[in-house]
């Protein structure tokens, strides 16, 4: 048996070339060709034995014609006239019927995709580059369909003529940052997120031209990736604005403002290779930030926001913790705990708790970090614990009350922007992958190297492992994570000079 079977793209045809004495009872045309509407062989093939049936009823007939003399032309013209507007909108009922089988499937990328293919297909055929058919008018009514459901421009135009009732798009749909607004009232997110959101959607609007989002193609946002690429954006940066702009579109696509999510099929490039975006601190510039005039002649920067500008860095280098977990701190966060060291015996450990406490502000990324960190020798030899004394002793509602939050209530933005200028221009650290992130980096580093026990420290860092079995047995008990931190050193470091009030 032959087989008509013929791939485009990822989806598969049938294509059959029709006998030349038939052609005449086919409009002239050399070949019948149609999607079979998957992407999988062996439904293909299920699919092309069907047709392969039905196309042999079609040139039996075509052949009785001939044969009984029945007058046929091999014009196309000759054909009966078909109405472009009459049989888009049929095509775009059948489109819409199609789509939501997907979506109740949850294969809308796939329609996506298979969408953009016959568009493709559509387009050659009226460029000439591909045989019709039937008619051409058939083929423009096609192409204006797919366009209409694809985009959802022009879809309110198409007749509703021998149709079931569909729902009507929208002339008028919203613009991105309307789809902002939807998106914020709906999730609550913090200001910051938001104001990012609409830094993405301005962004886009600068290479594209404002237009509704009814009017944004795939074709748009592919633009706009280009654009994030050749800017020197990472990866990483790439994927998170065109997240933004998927969550948007996906918002849309549930309140039926628009059929599909046009950034749906758009990936953000590659990882593989990647650099990593930070790296830990290494001796010389250990060296040159805690040989700063803050750790040698007790200096306090005026947007240093007092003893935070000593303590938050020795802090983020013997605990791994963020820097709002620090920064966030209350007195009655330092206390003492009991475990049972491996003899049984009952034993006292310094800690500092990182928690949530939304009545007080205080906030963590994630479940898994409401933790507790053993407090190190040389932070209590520092005098740290000295020094939470004296702030509970004033009634101090945090251990640094001289942080003031910025305009989106993060305790410790300012105070990071502060960090980032001193960095560069009094410790004169200029690799952009140091930040004050990568202390986290070298607590881990240094970590691995002192002690093997990778989940005490993931406790101890408020790391997620990933392992269902870590989420079995309550909180990570205390005296692993009290052993690790006592054998966790920083090779090569000398830790600086007390401050003088505590000397």
């Amino acid at each position: 048996m032959p087989t008509y079977l013929t791939k485009r793209g990822a989806t598969y045809y049938f294509r059959r070339v029709i006998p030349e004495d038939l052609r005449p009872a086919f409009g002239g045309k050399r070949e019948l060709t149609f999607s079979l509407g998957t992407k999988d062989r062996a439904e293909a093939s299920k699919r092309c034995r069907i047709e392969a049936v039905q196309t042999d009823k079609l040139l039996d007939e075509a052949r009785a014609k001939i044969a009984s003399g029945e007058a046929v032309s091999d014009k196309a013209d000759d054909a009966e006239p078909v109405d472009v507007q009459v049989y888009a909108s049929r095509a775009l009922a059948a489109l819409r019927k199609k789509r939501d089988r997907y979506a109740a499937e949850d294969r809308l990328e796939d329609f996506a995709i298979e969408l953009g293919e016959e568009l493709e297909v559509q387009q050659a055929i009226l460029d000439g580059r591909f045989e019709p058919v039937g008619p051409l008018a058939k083929a423009e009514g096609m192409r204006n369909a797919l366009r209409a459901i694809q985009t959802g421009d022009g879809a309110i135009a198409l007749p509703s003529v021998g149709v079931a009732p569909t729902v009507a798009v929208a002339t008028k749909t919203p613009m991105l940052p309307e789809l902002i607004d939807m998106w914020a009232a709906e999730r609550s997110p913090e200001a910051r997120s938001v104001d990012m959101w609409r830094r993405t959607c301005a962004m886009f609007y600068a290479v594209n031209g404002e237009k509704p989002v009814g009017a944004i193609t795939k074709a748009d946002v592919l633009a706009f990736r280009a654009h994030l690429i050749a800017k020197g954006n990472a990866p990483a940066t790439v994927d998170s604005r065109l997240n933004h702009l998927r969550s948007l579109f996906r918002i849309a696509v549930e309140q039926d403002v628009i059929p599909l999510d046009p950034a749906a099929t758009v990936k953000a490039p590659s990882m593989k290779g990647e650099a990593p975006p930070r790296r830990y601190y290494d001796a010389d510039e250990l060296k040159a930030v805690f040989g700063s005039g803050i750790y040698t002649k007790g200096e306090r920067p005026n947007r240093g926001a007092g003893e935070a500008a000593y303590w938050l860095p020795l802090l983020a280098l013997y605990t791994g913790a963020r820097l709002n977990e620090m920064g966030q701190l209350r007195p009655k966060d330092i206390l003492q705990e009991v475990y049972l060291d491996a003899d049984d015996k009952e034993q006292r450990a310094w800690v500092i708790r990182i928690t949530e406490d939304k009545q007080d502000g205080l906030t963590v990324k994630n479940p898994s970090s409401n933790r507790r960190v053993p407090i190190h020798q040389a932070l209590i030899d520092l005098g740290f614990l000295r020094f939470v004394d004296a702030a509970r002793d004033k009634g101090q509602a945090r251990i640094f009350p001289d942080l003031k939050p910025d305009r989106y209530g993060v305790i410790t933005g300012n105070w990071s922007k502060w960090y980032g200028l001193h960095l560069r221009q009094v410790c004169g650290v200029s690799d952009k992958k140091i930040t004050f992130h990568s202390f986290r980096h070298n607590f881990k580093r240094h970590w691995r190297e002192c002690d093997p026990n990778r989940a005490a420290n993931d406790a101890i860092t408020g790391h997620e492992s990933g392992s269902v079995a870590d989420k079995y047995g309550g909180d990570y008990p205390l005296r692993p994570m009290v052993e690790g931190m006592a054998r966790y050193r920083v090779p090569g470091f000398t830790l600086p000079p007390p401050p003088a009030y505590l000397r």
